[in-house]
């Protein structure tokens, strides 16, 4: 009898139209939301911290059996703290998928998730762990990460994990079953994943329509990027995943009292941030909720240069080449285990000519040998949901 498959964690972009749920039943929404206001905008932003996370749930629930449920992590945690309990989600459920990112850091105690998973009677897989800087894993972790730990240890728990670092450090821990085999984001589409790959080499670097992706508002590196890759006399493209949020960028509503383009994904009104000056012609910045159109913008596009892994990740989706560059542990974890093309930010923003630089890096590699990794990947990754029984 096949196992009744719980999916929580990190959701895809459709979680947005949720607006209720009561015991087993979620109830969504026909109206796609607009939100065009200022308030409204990063309400929306806030509502999941990071658009490319959309992209974790979205690739665990194509990964995984047809016939699993997903439930809101929300309604799990509201039922487990008002009262109502979680007994009727373990008599209907045979095992539970949890998807996650990098929920192995310093800023994060995991205690809601220690608290629900808690008291969920079935084993538990953690698709898609991993950490988020080593140093993280050297020091001591929150206290809720360190119940999180424990609550899994009492019980059938399995961990697929975004790269060798974060098994390491779980099988040390005492972790029986833990496998490496990198985010679900990347075998959403494999077949355009693979197309991507084979593009590469070709790429015409200089003369390529790019998207940019990076930490506008934190740093200038982006800016340098553009202003080194960027066709002359184009504009520039930045896409938004969490910069409002986080880093020093603004946006002032235009003379309609909008911030934000719907039908397009364009930012309206003013935007502020660090650098502008150092762009002969500023970015023409573009935020998704929806990952279809954020693929279906990508595509008309002939290059992704990216900061951002799931940035560039759904560039490759869309079967857009992709270069990424490796900004720090979480990244070099993920891109190390799967191999996908990469230089790393030292050695970019030390070259003399950036462009050459990219140039020379992306004619030397070997697009048969790059295919040939992501596919056995891919297959390691589908394997371990089969071992486990929540493949298809």
């Amino acid at each position: 009898m096949r196992p009744r498959i719980l999916v929580t964690g990190i959701p895809g972009h459709y979680t947005r139209l949720a607006n209720g749920a009561q015991g087993l039943s979620v109830s969504y929404s026909e109206r796609q939301k607009q939100p065009e206001t200022k308030e409204e905008f990063l309400q929306e932003l806030r509502n999941i911290s990071n658009t490319g996370n959309y992209l974790i749930g979205e690739g665990a629930l194509r990964a995984i059996a047809p016939h699993a449920k997903q439930v809101p992590f929300w309604h799990l945690y509201n039922c487990s703290q008002n009262g109502v309990g979680l007994e009727e989600f373990n008599a209907n459920f045979d095992i539970c998928v949890f998807t996650c990112a990098n929920l192995l850091r310093k800023g994060l105690s995991a205690d809601a998730e220690a608290e629900v998973l808690g008291k969920l009677k079935m084993p538990i897989v953690m698709l898609g762990i991993g950490l988020q800087n080593r140093r993280d894993l050297e020091n001591s972790l929150p206290e809720g990460t360190k119940r999180l730990l424990d609550v899994l240890k009492e019980r059938e728990h399995y961990f697929l994990t975004r790269g060798f670092e974060t098994a390491g450090f779980l099988k040390d821990q005492g972790f029986s079953y833990v496998q490496p085999t990198g985010c679900p984001s990347i075998y959403l589409m494999p077949h355009n994943m693979r197309a991507s790959l084979k593009k590469l080499p070709k790429v015409p670097v200089g003369k390529a329509r790019t998207i940019f992706s990076g930490y506008l508002g934190a740093n200038h590196d982006c800016i340098v990027d553009a202003a080194a890759l960027a066709p002359e006399g184009s504009r520039p493209q930045y896409v938004i995943q969490d910069e409002f949020l986080h880093f020093d960028m603004n946006v002032e509503a235009n003379g309609d009292g909008r911030v934000y383009d719907s039908a397009s994904g364009v930012m309206l009104g003013e935007l502020s941030y660090p650098g502008t000056e150092r762009l002969k012609t500023p970015f023409d910045v573009r935020t998704f909720f929806d990952t279809n159109q954020w693929r279906a913008w990508a595509s008309s596009m002939d290059f992704n240069f990216g900061r951002r892994f799931h940035g560039s990740i759904i560039a490759m989706q869309a079967a857009v080449p992709s270069l990424m560059v490796a900004v720090d542990d979480r990244m070099r974890e993920m891109l190390g285990y799967t191999g996908l093309p990469a230089i790393d930010a030292v050695e970019v923003d030390k070259a003399d000519n950036r462009a050459e630089f990219v140039a020379d890096h992306l004619a030397g590699l070997n697009a048969s040998e790059l295919v040939d990794r992501y596919s056995d990947r891919e297959r390691t990754f589908r394997s371990a949901l089969r071992e486990i029984g929540i493949g298809q």
